[in-house]
C-alpha cells in the first residue's frame, strides 16, 4: 500500500483517483473481461448444473468480500456505518456496480446491524448473464451477494446473509437487495447460507463421485453379461445355460416364457409361483 492506512480515513481514500485508490489497497491486480466470466460460468453450468456453479460463484464473492473487509479494517474509521458505507464504494471501485442506494441501515439496542436494503444498479452480473442466456426468472448476481456477504461479516463481526429479491436481469429497473444476520432469516433462507460453506461442495463432490462409480459398476455388470450371452449364444448352449448365467451375474430370477404367458424355462434353485398373464393382463 502506498498511503499509511494508520493516517488515513477508509472512505476518504475512494476520493482518490482511481489508480490511487487500487494501489491504497492492493499490492497487485488483475483484470478480468466479462466475456471471460460469462463463458466460464457458461462452461461451469455445462459441468456441474447451476445450482452448484452457484455456490462457487458466492464463495468466489465471499473471500473477495473478506479480503476488501481485512483491508478497510486497517485504516482509520470511526463508525459501523463508516465501514459498511465502505462496501459499495469497493463495488464501484471494482467495477462490479456502476452505482449503490442504501435505502436502510438498521442497528438493534446492542449496535449490532438489524437490517440493510439496498439498490444495485447495473450490474456486471447482469451484463455476464445478458451475453450467454438474456432473460432470467431468477436473480443472477451470485458474486455480488457473496461479497456484501463476506464483507460485511468480516467488518461487523456478526454472519449476514444477502439475498437479492429483484434484479435487472429478471425485466426489473434494478437489483433490490436484503442484507441481514443470518439468525433474522427464516429456515427456508437459512438453508441458502449452504452456499457460503465450502464444507458442502466437498459433500457433494463426493455425493457425485460415489454415484458415477454405482453407475460405473452396474454398466460393467452389463458389460459383462452382454459378453457372456454373447458367448453362449455363438457356443450354442441350451436356453438353460442363459438363464442360469443371467441368474448368476445379476442374483436376480431370471425367466423365459412362450406367447401364453408360459413359463418354459427359469434359472435353477429359483422357485416362480406367479401367473404372468393373471399379474400382466396387457403383457405382449
Amino acid at each position: 500500500m502506498s498511503l499509511d492506512p494508520s493516517e488515513n480515513n477508509l472512505l476518504d481514500v475512494f476520493d482518490l483517483p482511481k489508480e490511487q485508490s487500487l494501489a491504497a489497497f492492493y499490492d497487485r491486480m488483475v483484470s478480468v473481461p466479462v466475456s471471460a466470466l460469462a463463458s466460464l460460468k457458461k462452461e461451469l453450468h455445462v459441468a456441474m448444473g447451476k445450482d452448484r456453479s452457484k455456490g462457487i460463484f458466492i464463495r468466489y464473492g465471499w473471500h473477495s468480500g473478506v479480503s476488501d473487509a481485512i483491508n478497510a479494517l486497517e485504516f482509520k474509521w470511526y463508525t459501523k456505518t463508516d465501514l459498511v458505507n465502505a462496501g459499495p464504494l469497493f463495488h464501484k471501485l471494482h467495477g462490479y456496480l456502476d452505482e449503490v442506494n442504501i435505502k436502510s441501515l438498521k442497528f438493534d439496542e446492542n449496535d449490532a446491524v438489524e437490517l440493510i436494503e439496498v439498490d444495485w444498479f447495473n450490474s456486471y452480473e447482469v451484463d455476464e448473464y445478458d451475453m450467454t442466456y438474456g432473460f432470467s426468472e431468477k436473480p443472477v448476481c451470485h458474486t455480488l451477494c457473496g461479497y456484501a456477504s463476506g464483507y460485511l461479516s468480516k467488518v461487523l463481526g456478526q454472519t449476514i446473509l444477502v439475498k437479492e429479491k429483484k434484479c435487472e436481469a429478471m425485466g426489473h429497473d434494478h437489483c433490490e437487495v436484503v442484507m441481514m444476520p443470518l439468525n433474522k432469516w427464516g429456515e427456508e433462507q437459512q438453508d441458502e447460507y449452504r452456499y457460503y460453506q465450502s464444507s458442502s461442495m466437498i459433500e457433494e463432490l463426493d455425493e457425485i463421485s460415489a454415484k458415477l462409480k454405482t453407475e460405473r459398476d452396474y454398466l460393467s455388470t452389463a458389460n459383462d453379461v452382454h459378453r457372456k450371452l454373447i458367448e453362449e449364444l455363438l457356443a450354442k448352449q441350451g436356453l438353460q445355460n442363459i438363464v442360469d448365467l443371467l441368474y448368476e451375474t445379476s442374483g436376480l430370477p431370471a425367466f423365459i416364457e412362450d406367447q401364453n404367458h408360459k413359463i418354459i424355462m427359469k434359472s435353477d434353485d429359483v422357485d416362480i409361483d406367479i401367473d404372468l398373464k393373471d399379474r400382466c393382463p396387457d403383457f405382449i
